[in-house]
């Protein structure tokens, strides 16, 4: 795998950027941002997003690229590409390597729960955040052979699966992603439901857009299933965890912001 920035600015003030931080991969300078705009990555309305962080506009700020990830393949072919709205927002370098790669990282320790047919385990692709950063959370469920947990939506008095993130100051917390159900026949409900078994995982991005200092968390984290077998259900359950998130300063944000 090899790692390339592509920047408008030139030359030296790379070489000075990449020595004060440390950078070891290449950046590239794009000085009149010919590659930029040819990749569609101008930003026309730098001024107004500014405007919605209460910058104050400058005509230093003008054809600024969009920043984000292209993911190309041995043969030069874009495999992915990884954009948010917002042009603050940044993911995490362990999770655009996971994503790309498409493989699952944990931590040693992960926080655990445990019930009746089911287990949780839940992590962060890092343990530690900084302004604007996006995490990805990733909750996984270990079902107990023979039963399963219903996918929504459901009929009234079933309790599908569902995870809830308690409220954190400036926490922007995405809709999940799971892994599609399969089918399930209820010939007695007239019904044919969705449902999770074996072992399955969720991820939910998290994005710490609060103003920086604003310090370590936990984050908790309600998982809530019903768990049931071909012929009976379990009461409706949760599980809580916590997973720890460390806050570090983000170096160089109101430096050149290269391209990847």
């Amino acid at each position: 795998m090899a790692l390339f920035a592509i920047s408008y600015d030139g030359v030296g003030i790379l070489r000075d950027f990449a020595a004060a931080h440390g950078i070891r991969y290449p950046l590239l300078s794009d000085e009149g941002s010919r590659v930029i705009r040819a990749l569609g990555l101008v930003n026309e309305r730098v001024q107004e997003d500014h405007a919605t962080y209460g910058i104050t506009p400058s005509p230093r700020h003008v054809d600024l690229p969009y920043p984000g990830v292209f993911v190309l393949d041995a043969a030069g072919i874009v495999t992915h590409k990884r954009f948010h709205d917002s042009y603050r927002e940044r993911e995490t370098g362990s999770g655009l390597i996971a994503q790309a790669l498409g493989i699952v990282t944990e931590p040693a320790t992960p926080a655990t729960g445990a019930a009746p047919a089911v287990q949780a385990r839940a992590w962060l692709d890092s343990p530690t955040y900084a302004f604007f950063q996006r995490l990805t959370l990733t909750v996984e469920l270990t079902i107990a052979p023979g039963f399963h947990v219903y996918a929504g939506p459901v009929p009234e008095g079933l309790v599908p699966l569902s995870v809830e993130i308690a409220p954190i100051e400036g926490l922007q917390v995405g809709p999940p992603s799971w892994p599609a159900p399969r089918c399930f026949e209820m010939p007695e409900l007239g019904e044919q439901l969705r449902v999770h078994e074996g072992t399955v995982r969720g991820t939910l991005p998290l994005t710490f857009s609060g103003a920086p200092g604003g310090g370590d968390h936990a984050v908790a984290i309600t998982v809530r299933y019903q768990a049931c077998d071909d012929s009976s259900c379990l009461i409706p359950s949760s599980l809580t965890l916590e997973v720890p998130v460390r806050e570090v300063a983000l170096v160089g944000r109101s430096l050149p912001s290269p391209t990847t």
